[in-house]
């Protein structure tokens, strides 16, 4: 090999390993917000011992299942669109079944909300679910919040 390959290769690999640094970065970054939102809702909701190890498994497996729905309405729809050129070069067609699309996620999101509150409540009490949605609105408020105060710092 020469030098110029060598130089080539020596770029491919750091390239590579800074982007696989930045994933995992993301990655760490993500579980991080989870512990936290689970020890925010833990001490919200005051789950004893008996409920927190039936809760936690049903509300584990919602919240996957939320977040898979999440990225699916947010960034395949997005392609879809970018893929065709922009929502101005959108056909009526191609608008029509990206709609539809939206519309079933919806659905989807609702129905995996009803079944998670059916389960759930054979563990809780209603105003314990009542309360575990309020203090989920309030913990993404709250990290919102937190995140554009770092984003507003960075950029100071």
């Amino acid at each position: 090999m020469n030098t110029r390959t060598h130089l080539l290769l020596y770029l491919f690999i750091t390239s590579l390993s800074c982007f696989t640094l930045k994933a995992q970065a993301k990655k760490e970054s993500h579980e991080k917000i989870r512990t936290y939102k689970i020890a925010y809702l833990t001490e919200k909701l005051n789950l004893t011992e008996n409920e927190a190890q039936k809760f936690w498994p049903i509300y584990n497996k919602f919240d996957k299942k939320r977040r898979e729905l999440y990225r699916e309405e947010r960034f395949e729809i997005r392609k879809k669109i970018k893929d065709q050129g922009g929502l101005e070069n959108l056909s009526e067609k191609d608008s029509e079944v990206i709609l539809t699309q939206i519309q079933l996620i919806s659905q989807q999101k609702y129905e995996v909300k009803k079944a998670f509150h059916y389960k759930v409540s054979k563990i809780l009490s209603f105003k314990k679910i009542l309360l575990l949605q309020m203090s989920e609105h309030e913990f993404n408020r709250k990290l919102i919040k937190k995140l554009k105060g770092e984003k507003n710092k960075k950029r100071s």
